[in-house]
């Protein structure tokens, strides 16, 4: 078993060619409320905010209400409205000017217990986007696998890796991947915690790929 949680680790890190994080520091910034919670779903408020020209700029935001449930032990099903707002550059003003999407999520996630306290969970989402300026053909799917080890050393709860790529069916391609090589997870008390994370997002441009370095956290609340 221990060795196929290393291959486990091994592909979730190798998953997809990753470029080295060169281009920019970004600082990402995310907050979730559930406001519901229960054996047969979740309710919750989330934000990100995203700082970059090494997190200097606000470059990117959004909110997302989701909705989670669980219909039977270890598959859960999420559907969620997005709404996200980013600066976009404009070439005929030679200005910078935030555009906003509308986004509608479905999830299917199936998670498994493995020996040793670890975890592992396998999310697939297909979002349809309304951007600004491009129309509703922007479909867009999502593939996360994430190991989990749980902990229990005071604050620390856990620790874990994931990777995610996206397709892009307007571009008809793989147009992201990101890649969390190290994460921990602290929990102060039954309704407060935080997550934080070192990764490396791989995007796709016109010929070649560019790489971000990115820091994370995460508050959770539980109301």
């Amino acid at each position: 078993m221990r060795r196929v949680i290393a291959i486990l680790f091994l592909c979730l890190v190798c998953f997809m060619p990753v470029g080295l994080a060169q281009d920019d520091f970004q600082y990402w910034s995310r907050y979730s409320i559930k406001l519901l919670s229960n054996e047969l779903f979740d309710f919750t408020n989330y934000w990100e905010m995203r700082g970059f020209e090494d997190a200097s700029s606000l470059g990117l935001w959004y909110t997302s209400q989701k909705l989670q449930i669980h219909p039977v032990k270890n598959l859960s099903f999420g559907i969620n409205y997005t709404y996200l707002e980013f600066e976009a550059a404009d070439a005929a003003q030679k200005t910078n000017e935030f555009k906003y999407q509308h986004r509608f999520e479905l999830e299917a996630t199936p998670h498994w217990a493995l020996p040793g306290q670890f975890k592992i969970k396998n999310r697939n989402r297909m979002e349809f986007r309304w951007i600004e300026g491009r129309g509703s053909d922007n479909g867009r799917y999502r593939h996360l696998w994430e190991l989990y080890r749980s902990l229990d050393l005071g604050w620390l709860k856990g620790i874990y890796i994931n990777n995610e790529f996206f397709v892009d069916f307007a571009r008809h391609q793989i147009a992201e991947n990101r890649v969390t090589p190290v994460g921990i997870t602290l929990r102060f008390n039954q309704h407060a915690g935080l997550k934080v994370f070192y990764m490396i997002q791989s995007q796709k441009g016109g010929f070649d790929w560019k790489s971000n370095q990115i820091l994370g956290t995460q508050i959770d609340l539980l109301l």
